[in-house]
């Protein structure tokens, strides 16, 4: 376990817990930290392939309705009364959540927050 403190220290790169439950001898550590590491998702690199067909397009921002800029059909949603909900927290604020309930007076909105 110090040799691998020693390693993550020394290649500033951390250890899933995944691999760590998979590494039984000092081979495995090494063979570990000799794989090269990316920066990219494979949606990513997909996208910068020059050789993809004509046809096929890799879209990596979603398009998202909102009822203030989206006015092709007079602001109208194709999904009226349910809600755009972000779930991760991470892109909660880059996207925005749009609510298009009414909120319903009552004891379980108010208890539940919904």
């Amino acid at each position: 376990m110090q040799l691998l403190t020693k390693l993550i220290r020394e290649f500033d790169h951390d250890v899933p817990g995944v691999y760590l439950t998979e590494m039984r001898c000092v081979g495995d550590a090494v063979r570990y930290f000799q794989t090269e590491v990316r920066g990219t998702s494979a949606l990513e690199d997909l996208a910068n392939r020059k050789d993809l067909p004509p046809n096929l397009n890799v879209q990596l921002e979603p398009v998202r309705f909102s009822p203030e800029t989206d006015t092709m059909f007079g602001g109208r949603t194709a999904f009226p009364g349910r809600d755009t909900l972000v779930p991760s927290l991470k892109f909660r604020r880059k996207y925005g959540e749009i609510k298009n309930r009414k909120e319903k007076p009552g004891y379980l909105n108010h208890y539940y927050g919904y």
